[in-house]
């Protein structure tokens, strides 16, 4: 199954920080473990995929809840299953696509923590035809800046005690994997926002009005990224700091992929491609058993994955097709090219059936990943 693939794409933690930039600097990712953690719960994505009628991005921000059992876990099953979800029922419309995948999320978590384990949630979904919509659940965040005066706005509100019902506790009334009662908040985005940003509370945490100039005085979103993840950690970094930022004047639907086979996925580490020969977003038939090709210039060992998902008329797709998966990363001094050898592996799971595995590795330049420095916004 492709969540299944997903989750376990996403599940690279982030022991340091790491930046992606990537579509000429439309599109910003960013994740820091901070000063006082171990381990980094918080987890975003960008997804971007089309249809035969339009063309997709979807950028998600979770948050592991710490403070409840498996938080790590919890936060790469939310982002991966929303993710996958959004892609199955996108055309059905975006506000049924968003408000189902946050449904479809909340479900899985809580099948897997029986409702002792969490995350929260804050998503936005562009479509070419216009119908951008957002969601949040708990208290991560969505900020946006407006295209006329530059006012920086917040689209969302906590879920928690103070902000719901004017308390003094941080505790979440509702988080993804809470089970039964979840209201995500799902609002269309507002036409005069010009950049948006998805923060967790790592970020956020940093005083409102410091945080609103950052992004008001800085010419680029990868400028307002690497600030805010500087600030957080130069304020004590208490916790994992994640923002996710996109700049909608520079955004190009056109440049976006051309191909309904093709699913990009970028994190903070790369930007990869998943391909699924002969797949139709609005199949009515799940994902088959697959096959991995990988390409990436720093993964060394092959991997597999494999499964047999139930088709939507309760019957078992057995053909195998493959999965193409393709990682370009580009650094700030670019690698010479060398001839590597493939490499092959099998990996035996429940079934008695074999899946092979292809993995190629090359160097090529797709996009910018570095680390953020503390003393380079400029």
């Amino acid at each position: 199954m492709f969540q299944r693939l997903l989750q376990k794409h996403l599940a690279r933690g982030i022991l340091g920080r790491k930046m992606l930039s990537i579509d000429k600097g439309s599109i910003a990712l960013a994740s820091d473990l901070g000063l006082k953690r171990t381990e980094n719960q918080d987890r975003t994505a960008l997804m971007k995929f089309r249809s035969s009628t339009a063309s997709y991005t979807v950028i998600a921000v979770v948050d592991g809840m710490g403070g409840m059992r498996d938080g790590e876990k919890s936060a790469e099953i939310a982002i991966s299953t929303f993710l996958c979800s959004i892609m199955e029922n996108v055309h059905l419309g975006s506000e049924h696509a968003i408000m189902q995948a946050t449904m479809t999320a909340n479900n899985a978590v809580f099948e897997f923590t029986n409702g002792k384990g969490g995350s929260t949630l804050s998503a936005i979904l562009l479509a070419s035809d216009g119908t951008h919509m957002t969601v949040n659940v708990g208290d991560s965040r969505i900020y946006a800046k407006e295209s006329i005066f530059g006012k920086v706005i917040r689209l969302t509100v906590d879920d928690s005690l103070a902000e719901t019902v004017g308390g003094s506790g941080t505790e979440l009334l509702q988080f993804i994997g809470m089970g039964e009662g979840i209201r995500p908040h799902v609002v269309p985005l507002p036409l005069e926002a010009k950049q948006v940003y998805l923060t967790t509370d790592g970020v956020h945490y940093i005083e409102p009005n410091t945080l609103s100039d950052i992004i008001k005085h800085a010419e680029k979103i990868t400028q307002v990224v690497e600030r805010l993840i500087a600030t957080a950690r130069w304020c004590g970094g208490p916790d994992n700091a994640t923002v996710s930022a996109l700049d909608l004047e520079l955004l190009n639907f056109e440049e976006s992929l051309d191909d309904a086979s093709i699913v990009q996925i970028s994190d903070p580490h790369s930007s990869t491609q998943f391909i699924f020969p002969q797949f139709q977003l609005e199949s009515e038939v799940s994902l088959p058993e697959t096959s991995v090709q990988t390409q990436n210039n720093s993964i060394n060992t092959a991997q597999s994955e494999k499964s047999a998902a139930p088709s939507r008329t309760s019957t078992l797709v057995e053909e195998k097709e493959s999965i193409t998966e393709t990682v370009k990363v580009e650094a700030k001094t670019p690698p010479k090219r060398k001839k590597r050898q493939s490499k092959k592996a099998v990996d035996h799971l429940d079934s008695a059936d074999e899946v092979q595995i292809k993995m190629t590795i090359f160097d090529e330049a797709g996009c910018e990943s570095h680390e953020v420095e503390d003393d380079d916004s400029k």
